[in-house]
């Protein structure tokens, strides 16, 4: 049986004892995730792209054995990565030489709001590609809300999102350097029936083709924004109590996924208007769930049976 490579990858520098000294209030989940995948006898490290040298190569790692790190001061080639570093930039394109949760293509819909657009727009918020914030003036009147919603077509964390009414619009502060998307505004006041009284944003949590885990984001007052580096609270939701209307289409993206676009890891983020759920956006790098949640140990041992099929089927 061959003793596979399995790496956690980071876009960070490392410094300090620790490669998971940047990880503060979620590191036990990390650890936890790092147990579990030893239990299957694979090599477990954690990765930085800064030390990727190509064909799955990193030159400098850390292995994980007995609950501790020690850092590998020479080449190791990985079997199977599980991308934590955020954006495109990693692996770089038309490098397959080894497997990535989540593959180059997934990542693109992901990271493109215009492509999530093109791809599940059914079940979007209408949406128009807009490039330069100064042509918001000819895409205003195809909007049928009083409100509009303005992103940059690459995005983390809410930032550099504009909410708000259409005649104001001209006082946002764009980005010369990015492009943007607007989008129809989906009223989320009404909540959602047995889980959240108001404004809202729930995301499902998706692996293997099943909603392992979810939580709601509620903005914090006066505001539209549910990130939590917006100021939104999260807590944990029970998805027997999620509507049926989500779980419809949960399953059926999910099973498009997961054939097209080899059992990607992700989560799906929701708001309801008049009983009405409309997605807002996918994500494929995933917040981790508190060590007290309910649904921790579901998510991690769903993600290692992922890691587990993509490295049989090498």
């Amino acid at each position: 049986m061959k003793n596979f490579k399995v790496g956690l990858c980071f876009s960070k520098q490392f410094k300090g004892a620790s490669p998971l000294s940047h990880i503060v209030i979620k590191r036990r989940v990390y650890i936890r995730l790092l147990e579990l995948c030893k239990k299957e006898g694979w090599e477990v490290y954690v990765l930085t792209r800064k030390t990727y040298t190509g064909d799955g190569v990193f030159n400098g790692a850390w292995l994980f054995n007995k609950g501790k790190f020690r850092k590998i001061n020479k080449p190791v080639k990985m079997d199977l990565v599980y991308d934590r570093s955020g954006g495109m930039n990693f692996p770089p394109k038309d490098d397959v030489s080894f497997k990535v949760v989540n593959n180059r293509d997934f990542k693109i819909i992901c990271w493109d709001k215009w492509k999530t657009y093109q791809e599940i727009g059914n079940y979007m918020p209408k949406t128009f590609w807009l490039g330069e914030f100064n042509n918001y003036r000819k895409i205003l009147a195809e909007i049928k809300t009083k409100n509009v919603v303005l992103k940059p077509r690459n995005g983390l964390k809410g930032s550099g999102i504009y909410i708000g009414l259409k005649k104001n619009i001209a006082g946002f502060i764009s980005n010369p350097k990015k492009k943007y998307v607007a989008q129809e505004f989906v009223d989320t006041s009404g909540g959602i029936t047995g889980i959240t009284p108001g404004r809202h944003d729930l995301r499902v949590v998706v692996v293997n083709q099943t909603a392992v885990w979810c939580h709601v984001r509620v903005p914090s007052k006066n505001s539209y924004l549910a990130n939590a580096a917006m100021g939104g609270i999260l807590s944990e939701v029970d998805y027997n109590k999620v509507p049926l209307s989500i779980k419809k289409i949960v399953k059926a993206i999910s099973s498009d996924f997961y054939s097209r676009f080899d059992n990607p890891v992700y989560s799906l983020d929701f708001g309801m208007q008049n009983d009405k759920p409309y997605i807002f956006e996918i994500n494929d790098t995933i917040g981790f769930p508190k060590w007290e949640m309910k649904q921790r140990d579901v998510f991690l041992q769903g993600l290692v049976l992922n890691f587990k099929q993509k490295l049989h089927a090498k």
